[in-house]
């Protein structure tokens, strides 16, 4: 339960963290920013002529505060002179003691549908900047910055499924739970927000720990790194493997996951997109996959009973839209499953480039000379599926290595190495003889890129027993097995089940008289510990 203790202790950490000049000086500028929106408050509430060009003029220099992507939709419409828009603004300053929950409900209720600014938190970021101009009891709104401080402090997060408006009055009431703390800094809502940014931003940056553990009193710990280990212990991964992972996201905004089938790359993708991710979208690329389906294209609609074209987003477009509409922190993420097995020059077009200049903005292939011109955000990361088995897959590495980092999804390799071996030791103590007989198998393969991965065989129900084994070898394993030998027919032999069960066998009770096992797969080892 949070107290004032707590946000005691939260601002003293601040202290030893940022500069507090800076944060005075920062909600000197905020004060500046209520100076200039003075003029256009004064012309909405006279209605005057030239108040849509006030309200476009008071917020255009603070793109940084009011947030072009989620703000954009909204100066356009103010810009447009509406009297819909007239209202709003005056509903939103109306004169009196009205309550900021209450003022902010009624503007969204007034923002027409085709003004896409309603996605909870960063929809409310323009709008509280607009409400700094009622002075500086109205202080700016960033959902992550609140977020992060309400779990370093213990405060009660907002009410699940609260509005705008809730949401706004929470952070006030947080604010001012900061300037009680009896600390001398901060003295108002304006310089308690400031030191909320600045402490977003020292985290982003990593030049600060977070405190998500200060209300237990544990001591500090790296933001998101309890996610991170929690998906580790899920997947029977070392923690060390996904931080790498998310260290090359952070760095290059895409990489690829490579390896044989049965590996997990999918599985991982996803279950990663959802640890890191504000939203994500998984696609699949095959032969017929087109530029068309994947960025924009036209598609058949009826319409008034009459079939026509229309010109269609896809799944990159929506994504990237989702993004640029979120707070800039906010990651959102786009998995792309068989990478390989499209034609990229085809389906990636225009990504190919951008895919390395996030900050260039190009006219799309479909565009028209009016436009606007498309950038990738740098908050949409890509992660890509590559199966090393598929024989295309000299046709597209080098294209692709430029562009995506590579990480290696193979059985011999960390963090695969061994997890099937683990999986067995939690879930099905006694059938450990699985996994000698997979690496025995992929010995006789000799191709580490056509490798048995160890899903087959880690059911989701935690499930295997010897007849399930048999099963699996027989209708999955060994169909795939005479495919990556096709020509050499004769050698399948030496994958039958209980050949190679009696080689792992031999080789258990080998080792245990000689008291330890010598080579890669020793039973109850694992090379990634």
């Amino acid at each position: 339960m949070a107290n004032t203790n707590l946000y005691a202790r939260y601002v003293e950490h601040a202290g030893e963290t940022i500069d507090f000049d800076e944060t005075r000086d920062i909600a000197e500028w905020k004060r500046e920013i209520i100076a200039g929106l003075q003029p256009a408050l004064r012309a909405v509430r006279a209605g005057t002529n030239d108040w849509s060009s006030l309200v476009v003029k008071g917020v255009t220099h603070q793109d940084d505060i009011f947030d072009w992507r989620a703000g954009d939709p909204l100066k356009k419409w103010f810009k447009s002179g509406s009297d819909d828009a007239l209202y709003a603004l005056r509903t939103l300053w109306e004169e009196g003691a009205t309550l900021p929950d209450e003022r902010i409900r009624s503007f969204f209720g007034l923002v027409p549908e085709d003004v896409p600014v309603k996605r909870k938190g960063t929809g409310l970021r323009p709008v509280s900047v607009l409400l700094m101009a009622l002075g500086p009891d109205y202080s700016p709104y960033k959902s992550r910055q609140f977020s992060r401080a309400y779990e370093e402090t213990g405060h009660p997060e907002p009410p699940q499924g609260a509005d705008e408006g809730a949401l706004y009055e929470h952070s006030l009431a947080f604010l001012d739970k900061l300037v009680q703390s009896g600390q001398g800094m901060p003295t108002n809502r304006l310089e308690a927000e400031s030191m909320l940014w600045q402490m977003n931003r020292a985290a982003q940056q990593g030049n600060a720990v977070s405190l998500g553990t200060v209300s237990s009193g544990t001591g500090p710990s790296v933001s998101g790194a309890q996610d991170l280990e929690a998906l580790a212990g899920e997947l029977l991964w070392d923690v060390e493997h996904l931080d790498r992972i998310e260290r090359l996201l952070r760095k290059w905004r895409q990489v690829i996951f490579r390896g044989p089938p049965g590996t997990g790359k999918t599985y991982v993708a996803q279950k990663l997109a959802e640890c890191l991710a504000e939203s994500f979208e998984v696609v699949q690329f095959h032969p017929s996959y087109a530029y068309e389906d994947f960025v924009q294209g036209f598609r058949p609609t009826l319409e008034g009973g009459r079939q026509r074209f229309k010109l269609r987003d896809g799944p990159l477009l929506r994504m990237a839209e989702r993004a640029r509409r979120s707070e800039e922190n906010e990651i959102h993420v786009l998995v792309i499953d068989e990478i390989n097995r499209g034609n990229l020059a085809k389906v990636f077009g225009e990504l190919y480039f951008l895919l390395e200049y996030r900050n260039t903005e190009i006219r799309l292939q479909y565009a028209d000379s009016d436009d606007e011109r498309f950038s990738l955000p740098e908050n949409l990361w890509v992660i890509g599926t590559m199966n090393t088995a598929d024989r295309s897959i000299a046709l597209v590495d080098l294209a692709l290595r430029r562009r995506f980092p590579f990480v290696e999804f193979h059985p011999d390799k960390p963090p695969i190495e061994g997890l099937l071996r683990r999986w067995l030791g939690v879930n099905a103590s006694g059938m450990e003889w699985v996994a000698e007989v997979v690496a025995r198998a992929n010995d006789e393969l000799s191709d580490r890129d056509a490798a048995v991965g160890p899903s087959y065989f880690m059911s989701r129900d935690g499930h295997l027993d010897d007849e399930l084994v048999e099963v699996i070898w027989e209708h999955r394993v060994l169909p795939y097995i005479e495919e990556q030998l096709y020509g050499e027919h004769g050698r399948m032999d030496d994958f039958d089940l209980d050949k190679l069960r009696s080689g792992a066998d031999r080789d258990s009770d080998s080792a245990e008289e000689q008291g330890g096992v010598q080579g890669p797969y020793q039973p109850g080892g694992d090379a990634s510990d």
